[in-house]
């Protein structure tokens, strides 16, 4: 993300730091390029990132339902224990209520902490991505205009000698 930034700031310098001549500025072309071309050869490693985030969601959310099933297990062999080796059959069917309520409302827990753990990274790798593509987009769009401009200069400076 740090490389997408500086590439985007040497634009942004290269623009900056351009000469006008007669109200146009004069951009160095090859320069624009190569960085427009490293920024495109760039662009997918923020792609990767937001993969690794979506495969991790899903590692989390496992984890939630491996922990949910196990509690589960443990609880169940725990009533069982309960029923078998004791007389308080109300008690151990009560507990184990409890044990699975508690893990259940743990595992939805820790999944939507996971969920908007995952939405926040992909919001912002959105905005960053929105932000990035409407500078480039509107960086080729002001050097197209300046690009018309100059085609259109010759034919609307006064007294210019016309070719016959």
């Amino acid at each position: 993300m740090n490389k997408l930034e500086s590439i985007i700031g040497e634009i942004e310098d290269e623009i900056q730091k351009s000469r006008r001549l007669f109200g146009f500025s004069l951009l160095n072309k090859d320069r624009l390029l190569t960085l427009l071309s490293t920024l495109r050869n760039e662009t997918p490693e923020v792609i990767k990132e937001s993969e690794d985030v979506v495969r991790h969601k899903d590692s989390i959310i496992q984890e939630a339902v491996d922990l949910a099933l196990k509690r589960t297990q443990q609880a169940q062999e725990t009533a069982d224990y309960l029923v078998s080796t004791s007389n308080v059959v109300m008690n151990a069917e009560r507990d184990a209520r409890l044990i699975l309520e508690d893990a259940d409302k743990r595992a939805f827990a820790m999944e939507d902490d996971a969920k908007r753990r995952i939405d926040n990274l992909l919001a912002t790798t959105e905005t960053v991505l929105a932000n990035h593509l409407n500078l480039v987009r509107n960086n080729r769009e002001e050097l197209n205009g300046e690009l018309l401009k100059q085609r259109r200069a010759p034919a609307e400076i006064p007294n210019a000698p016309r070719a016959e």
